[in-house]
């Protein structure tokens, strides 16, 4: 029987954390940047696992009605929607992990991130 990995700092079991991904977007944005180091740091995956546990939390994210997203520099906007990535979550989730694997390093803040189409701009 395979364990499930468990964060080395917390103790969450990665399923438990997997979940709780989306309770953020109500609130902000989940970046990838956030999401590829806990998988590689907290819970000790190597970069199949990552790739393949990182795929489902964006299917997961792309379920719950975000979209991928950079900062805007326009006023009043703190989200721009990636379409190059495609309009199916497939496509989405196809191009979020080429385009990392391309990069050649784990995701930073400057790097895509994932909101929900409210959270795009300056509500006032």
């Amino acid at each position: 029987m395979i364990e499930e990995p468990i964060d080395k700092y917390f103790g969450t079991p990665l399923s438990e954390w997997m979940s709780s991904v989306p309770n953020e977007l109500p609130d902000d944005a989940v970046g990838l940047w956030q999401i590829i180091p806990a998988l590689r740091r907290a819970f000790g995956l190597d970069d199949p696992a990552i790739e393949h546990f990182a795929r489902l939390i964006i299917a997961d994210l792309l379920t719950h009605g975000a979209r991928p997203v950079v900062g805007s520099a326009a006023p009043g906007e703190y989200w721009t929607e990636v379409a190059t990535y495609g309009t199916t979550s497939e496509d989405i989730i196809n191009g979020v992990i080429g385009e990392w694997h391309a990069m050649g390093r784990d995701p930073d803040v400057g790097d895509v991130w994932f909101a929900l189409p409210e959270r795009f701009r300056d509500p006032t």
